[in-house]
Order: structure tokens, then C-alpha cells, then sequence
């Protein structure tokens, strides 16, 4: 069964327009799918399909030309009827932009010519399309699945996201929102507790057997590695950014130090911070910088770093038995996790200026998420617990009296109410999708 996306809607207009649409995400969200769904929608038009992860492509191509593999695919010569042309893994092929941007100019008026880009790499798409090709593309993000998109691989679910509404500060809304999706809370909540063991990899969701899952992420880790890494010429060492992966992996949610990361690889302190690089812009991973107050008071600078993929957690971990992971305190971690994810995904089809931080003070204060939508800043507590814990809801009030907000949100196991007097909204998680 296909699941819609969450931003499928502005993704698939976009495929309607005469602009060069690019989809970027790591291996295996799918990205792939959703342009084959599409595809399949409208069969009759003319496509040509492209995958540069495959040698034999990439020569035709060098041969050839682009325009000549397009008219030969298609049986039909450029700028008599529209072509559809959908190129996969394009990064793994730079000197492919020049050739887009000229045809693209050449048959833009004549609004004949449609391409549509996939890549699993920020390192070379974003920066050649953003050079090569401004003003003549769009970029759009497809994730991991959310637990309503995971849902969605067996029935379809009823209702507007919570998180949407918080964004749009429909927050009467919320408690609608909450009982339209109550009927199904038990399938929720058991598609949390799986992402929180195996990521939101959606052909690791469709399988049964955890057995089967851990093999998956294996063979996906390797083929990362594999592909992915090898085609970054200046990573020469593969057995520390493999172990750089392990040792993120076990302080995802934790405060990134370059310097203990050196020490503890046995790894050159600029070579640690290069690798790093490459992980986020493989989109691995990612950093989530400190919020700097409005009242530029003193606060912690270092970025909290996430290994995204729960399910690699859980390999590196050695084990995916739930209450063992529990008892280790590794769960917070994963729900973090999990929670930065379904902000992401929020956040992708905003219009304006967005950005995810965290506080923390000199004093030790801490909130989880900062989220900038602007004009707007809303702050999210995320715990895995069925109660609230004092200290953290103190914290909330402090940053909002600081910053001079008018609420904010815990995310944690319990129900959903509203203090009034504390103008926060503690929101079940299971209801965050």
C-alpha cells in the first residue's frame, strides 16, 4: 500500500511546473517511490528515467549527451511534445548540471522539457544546483516516515497534524485534533514505540521479523558506506567514519566536542570535524544549535548532535529489546530523536524563515527544541515519561518569562491538558504526527 507524504501536496504541484524540481533526502525515504506513484498517475506522457547510481547510465550519458539519451529513451525529438525526465542519485554525476541548465534554457519558453532530480546528498547537489541552476529550481526535503505516514502503510488517518495546528496557532484546535485521533491511539502509540527501535526507513517498517529489520539496516549502513562515502574523494580513512558514526550514534542528543571525539578515535581533530561534515551533508545527521536570547545573556555554544536514524541506534546499541533500552536511559535519547523528525517534516513546508535550536544556560537550564517560525517562537520540552518533571517545566516558564512568550509545549506520555496558570500545553506524543 503507498502512504502519502506529509508535504506530497506542494512536492507533487511542483512537479506540475515548468521549474526543475529536485528531492533531496537520505537512501531509502522514498524518494524514488513517490516520483514512480506519480509516474504511474500519468503514464501516458512521455518520460525518460535516469539513475546515476548506475555506471552504464553515466557513460551513455558521456557518449552521448544528454539530449541524445533523452530523444533515444523517449522516441521523440526535443521541442516537439513535453518530456518528463526524472534523473536519480544526480550528485553522483556534477558535470550533469551544465548539461540541465542548457537544456533547460534552451526549452524553457516552449515549456517542453521537465526534469525532476533526486539526491541523497546535500554535499554536491545543494551546492551545484544552488550555483548552476538559481533561479530555475525548486528543493524540496522527503524524510524518514512520520508515525502518521508509517500508519498510513495500512490505513489512512483522519485529522490535521498537531504540529501544523501549534505552527499556525490554532491552539483550540488542539484538543479536536487529539479526540479525531483517539480511536486509533493503540496503533499510534505502537508505530512510536517501533520508530523508537527502528527509525522510520519505510521498507523496514513493512517488514515483520526484527531479525529481517536489523539485517536491512545493516546491508543499509553498508551500502552508505559503500556508495554514498566512496564517492567523496577525500575521505581516506573509511574505518574512522565508520567508527565517528558508532561514537555519534551512542551520544546522539548529547553536546558535540570535537576535541573528545578526536581523543577517542585516535583521529586528527580537523579530519573529525571534515567527517562530520560529510555525515550531515549526507543527511546522517545533524547539529542543533544553541538559541541566543533576545537578551543575549551568557548560554552554552556547542551544537547537540543527532545520528537521525533510530534503527542504526539500535544497531550500534547491539540490541533491540524495548525494555532493556528503557532501563539503559537510551530511550530519551531515541525520543528526542524521534521528535526533532516529526519537527523537520513540520517544518519543510513552511514559506518563511524557520530554524530548530535548544537553550541552555550557564546555570544548566535546558529546553529541548527552540523552533524560529517566523515571526513567531515556540518552545518544546520532549520527555519520555507519563508525568511532568518539575525541573523541566520550571525551565519552560524561565526561557518564556525571559523571551516574553505566551506558551509553551511538553510532549510526553500522559494526556493532554492545559495549565492555564503556567500557559503550557503538555501534549501526548503519540498525538504528534
Amino acid at each position: 500500500m503507498y502512504s502519502g507524504r506529509k508535504n506530497e501536496k506542494e512536492i507533487l504541484a511542483s512537479f506540475q511546473k515548468p521549474f526543475i524540481t529536485a528531492l533531496l533526502g537520505p537512501r531509502r525515504v522514498g524518494k524514488s517511490t513517490l516520483v514512480s506513484h506519480f509516474r504511474e498517475q500519468n503514464s501516458t506522457w512521455k518520460w525518460c528515467e535516469l539513475n546515476m547510481d548506475s555506471v552504464g547510465h553515466q557513460r551513455t550519458i558521456i557518449e552521448k549527451s544528454l539530449g541524445r539519451v533523452i530523444e533515444e529513451s523517449t522516441r521523440c525529438k526535443l521541442g516537439d511534445e513535453k518530456i518528463w525526465v526524472f534523473i536519480d542519485e544526480v550528485q553522483k554525476m556534477p558535470m550533469l548540471f551544465d548539461g540541465i541548465k542548457l537544456l533547460y534554457d534552451q526549452y524553457k519558453d516552449q515549456n517542453c522539457l521537465k526534469f525532476i532530480l533526486t539526491g541523497s546528498s546535500l554535499l554536491d547537489l545543494h551546492e551545484l544546483s544552488a550555483e548552476t541552476l538559481a533561479g530555475r529550481i525548486e528543493l524540496f526535503y522527503l524524510r524518514e516516515f512520520t508515525i502518521k505516514e508509517a500508519l498510513g502503510l495500512q490505513r489512512q488517518i483522519p485529522g490535521v497534524s498537531l504540529l501544523d495546528a501549534i505552527f499556525k496557532e490554532d491552539f483550540a484546535d488542539l484538543p479536536v485534533i487529539i479526540e479525531t485521533l483517539a480511536p486509533l491511539r493503540a496503533d499510534l502509540e505502537a508505530a512510536l514505540q517501533t520508530e523508537l527501535i527502528w527509525g522510520g526507513l519505510p521498507e523496514v517498517l513493512k517488514l515483520q521479523e526484527p531479525q529481517e529489520r536489523l539485517r536491512y539496516i545493516v546491508n543499509y549502513l553498508q551500502t552508505y558506506l559503500e556508495r554514498d562515502v566512496r564517492a567523496i574523494q577525500k575521505i581516506d580513512n573509511l574505518k574512522l567514519y565508520h567508527d565517528l558514526i558508532e561514537i555519534i550514534a551512542a551520544q546522539t542528543g548529547s553536546q558535540r566536542d570535537y576535541s573528545k571525539l578526536s581523543n577517542a578515535l585516535g583521529g586528527h581533530r580537523e579530519t573529525i570535524k571534515k567527517y562530520s561534515g560529510y555525515l550531515e551533508a549526507t543527511l546522517f545527521y545533524e547539529e542543533i544549535f544553541p538559541f541566543i536570547p533576545s537578551t543575549l545573556k551568557r548560554v552554552v555554544k556547542s551544537p547537540k548532535a543527532y545520528l537521525l536514524n533510530n534503527g542504526l541506534l539500535t544497531y550500534f546499541y547491539g540490541s533491540y529489546d524495548f525494555e532493556l533500552l528503557s532501563k539503559s536511559g537510551q530511550i530519551g535519547h531515541r525520543f528526542e530523536n524521534w521528535f526533532l523528525k516529526e519537527l523537520k517534516v513540520a517544518l519543510d513546508t513552511a514559506v518563511v524563515k524557520t530554524g530548530v535550536y535548544y537553550w541552555r544556560s550557564s546555570g544548566g537550564q535546558e529546553v529541548d527544541f527552540v523552533v524560529i517560525k517566523k515571526p513567531h517562537t515556540f518552545l518544546f520540552e520532549v520527555t519520555y515519561g507519563m508525568t511532568p518533571e518539575a525541573k523541566k517545566v520550571k525551565n519552560l516558564q524561565t526561557l518564556m518569562q525571559q523571551e516574553q512568550l505566551d506558551y509553551a509545549f511538553y510532549i510526553y506520555r500522559g494526556e493532554f491538558r492545559y495549565d492555564a496558570e503556567k500557559r503550557i500545553y503538555f501534549l501526548p506524543a503519540w498525538a504528534v504526527c
